[in-house]
Order: structure tokens, then sequence, then C-alpha cells
């Protein structure tokens, strides 16, 4: 009995150890690939923190043919400026690329996703995708921005302490975490069809085949993009010594990426919760 009992306890502890070596396997796997979207990130960072307009006419020219194709506002390249448009007096400049949302969104999608994935062919298919998806997100997103800004310059809002330029900070903000957070909702929802379960359900106790509402997996998914947004915008400069040169400047815009974010997040949750309601009063009926 003694040498069954060792024999099955080296079986356990053999296929502990192999279990153990897969998962070990898998993660370094995995490691290589956020290694190299690390990389990617920090090139594109590097990339916008010199270039010039012609430099980034990958993102502004497409931006600024669907900002034309959108509102009918003209613009024309101008070289070393970005594109003008001078009936509005506005001009889209390599400070309008986006490349910020751009490496959040490329970050957000790759690392949620990538783990989903067994083979290195599928890796890198999720990597390109990720790029792909961000890129076509940003060019539409900064195209609304644009729009939205040019109007409400037009408009000459002011507001006691919103001044034209916070409120511009303040509206791409709002726009760039809410787009944000339904391209996230996107990809929660892709990631859990390959696991094969789903996102927003689970099993109530002690009734077969009832689902109910996992509100928690929800708060929880809504601080994925919350955090990487984060990370980005106010992290990044952090670590880059911004509170050395502008203190005050950075802790106001800190203040305000924060507000507007967690007021984002709390309105996109609150309307899910809603519609949900409404969708499951309606079932029962």
């Amino acid at each position: 009995v003694l040498d069954e009992v060792l024999s099955v306890g080296g079986f356990d502890v053999m296929m502990t150890e192999k279990k153990s070596n897969r998962i070990l396997q898998h993660q370094l796997r995995n490691s290589i690939y956020y290694i190299l979207i690390l990389l990617i990130a920090w090139g594109l960072k590097y990339h916008y923190s010199r270039a010039g307009s012609e430099e980034l006419s990958w993102v502004l020219a497409p931006t600024a043919g669907l900002v034309e194709l959108i509102s009918g506002i003209q613009f024309g390249n101008e070289a070393h400026t970005g594109f003008v448009s001078q009936g509005y007096r506005f001009i889209i400049a390599p400070a309008c690329a986006g490349i910020n949302f751009l490496i959040i969104a490329f970050c957000m999608a790759t690392f949620s996703g990538l783990h989903t994935f067994g083979r290195h062919r599928s890796k890198l298919f999720w990597l390109g995708t990720g790029f792909l998806s961000a890129y076509v997100l940003t060019i539409v997103v900064n195209a609304f921005r644009i729009i939205v800004s040019i109007h409400t310059y037009t408009a000459d809002i002011q507001l006691g302490w919103l001044t034209p330029s916070r409120i511009h900070r303040l509206e791409g903000v709002v726009i760039y975490f809410f787009f944000l957070s339904l391209f996230y909702m996107i990809i929660n929802k892709a990631s859990y069809r390959f696991r094969g379960g789903a996102a927003d359900t689970k099993p109530t106790p002690g009734r077969s085949g009832v689902t109910r509402t996992n509100y928690a997996g929800w708060i929880c998914a809504g601080l994925v993009p919350y955090s990487w947004y984060g990370l980005i915008t106010l992290g990044v400069p952090l670590v880059n010594g911004v509170l050395q040169q502008d203190a005050s400047r950075f802790t106001e815009h800190g203040i305000m990426v924060l507000a507007a974010s967690s007021a984002v997040l709390g309105a996109v949750l609150l309307v899910r919760i809603v519609i949900n309601c409404i969708i499951t009063g309606w079932k029962r009926t």
C-alpha cells in the first residue's frame, strides 16, 4: 500500500512539474512578444518626439482627408506646418496627430489579447491586427475630435475657469477615453470568444441554465483602459521629469485627466447597466 501511495504521489509531482513547465514556457513565449510591443511603442514615441509635419503625414494626411469628407472644411498642406484651413484659421499640426492615443490603443489591444493565442503565427497576426485597428481608430477618433474642436473654437465658448484652451483639452480627454473604452469592449468580447467563454455573464448558484450579469467584471474591465490611459498620459511624463519643468500646469492637466476619464468611465458603466436591465426585463416578459 505504501508503494502505491508513493507511486501516486510521485505521479502527482511529475504532473505538477510538467504543468508548471508548460506555464513557464507559455509565459516566456509571451514575454518575447510583450517586449516587441514595448519596443514598437517606444519607437512610435521616439519618432513622434522628433518628427515634423512631413514625417507625420502618414497620420495627418488621412486625418485631414476624413475631416474634409465629414465636415466639408477644406485643408491645404503647408510645408513644415501641417494641414491648414484658411477659412477657419485652424491647423492640423503634429501636436494633433494623436500618436499617444495610437500607442495607448495599440498596447492595450495587444497586451489584452495576446495570451489567448497559442501559436506564433497567431500571435503575430494579433500584433498586426492590433496595430492596424489602433491606427484606423486613431484616424477616426482624431477626425471627430478635430471637428468638435473647430466648432467649439468658432463658438468661442468660455465658462469662467474653462477657457477655450482648457475646453479643448477637456474635449480631448473625454473623446479619447470614451472611444478607448468602446475599443476595449470590442477587444474583451473578441478575447472571450477565443477562450470559449462569455464576457459578461456567469451561472447563478443553484439555478442551472440561469445566468446573471457580472457587474464586478464590468468594473474591472473598465479599469483596463482607465489604467492604460493614465499610464501613458500621466505616468510616462512623470518618469520623464515633467514636474521639474512645469509642475502647476501638469498638476492641473493630471486632475483634468483623472476627473474627466473617471466621469466617462462612470457614465459608460451606468449606460451599460441601464441597457442590461431593460433587456433583462424585456426577456422576462
